[in-house]
């Protein structure tokens, strides 16, 4: 009589922070962007056909290095999210990190945690263009994000219509602009491509 074969345990999905965090703690070092997922920008629903979906294209710009989402949205004001130590390992272990600054407190607590200890040289920043990323009024937005960076000792620009990408100098004050304006795959690699030579 044939025996069946021994149940394989599922593995976790590679996008997952836990799971990475365990990886990590194993002495595995996987190659990954660590995105920080907005709090006032959740995944957006397309509307139509014609809608972008930037968090769609950045992942596919990214390729082949995965995206690891670090996804706070929709917690309350009394979950503290990804404990601060777990946060710092993963951005520390990432070959680059991406952020979309807001005006909300953990994200402001994260932005020092990485201008402190973390590799605050190694983030790209994503302004958003308007009606991307969810429902947020980016423009509206966008002076509360600047206020809030910088307390934690970091100058943004004003906002500017079009989308932007763009990184910090070594005076913490955002430079080396490129323009995602009516973003594709494309236009979104060469310009991670662009800023990632300057860093």
């Amino acid at each position: 009589m044939l025996r069946p074969p021994p149940a394989i345990a599922a593995q976790p999905p590679d996008d997952d922070p836990l799971a990475m965090l365990e990886r990590l703690h194993a002495g595995e070092r996987p190659d990954y962007c660590l995105y920080l997922r907005p709090i006032t920008g959740a995944p957006a629903a397309k509307k139509d056909l014609l809608s972008v979906d930037v968090e769609e294209l950045l992942l596919k710009a990214f390729d082949p290095l995965p995206m690891l989402v670090v996804d706070e949205v929709g917690k309350d004001g009394s979950d503290a999210g990804l404990p601060d130590e777990s946060f710092l390992m993963l951005a520390n272990c990432a070959r680059v990190l991406l952020l979309v600054p807001t005006a909300e407190p953990r994200f402001g607590r994260r932005l020092r945690l990485l201008k402190e200890q973390g590799p605050l040289d190694r983030c790209i920043f994503l302004m958003p263009e308007q009606g991307t990323l969810g429902s947020a009024d980016w423009p509206a937005l966008w002076p509360g994000a600047c206020a809030a960076a910088a307390e934690a000792g970091i100058e943004l620009s004003g906002y500017t219509c079009g989308g932007w990408l763009f990184r910090l100098g070594p005076d913490a004050k955002a430079c080396t602009f490129r323009p995602i304006v009516n973003p594709t795959v494309e236009k979104i690699a060469k310009a991670l491509e662009s800023i990632c030579a300057q860093m």
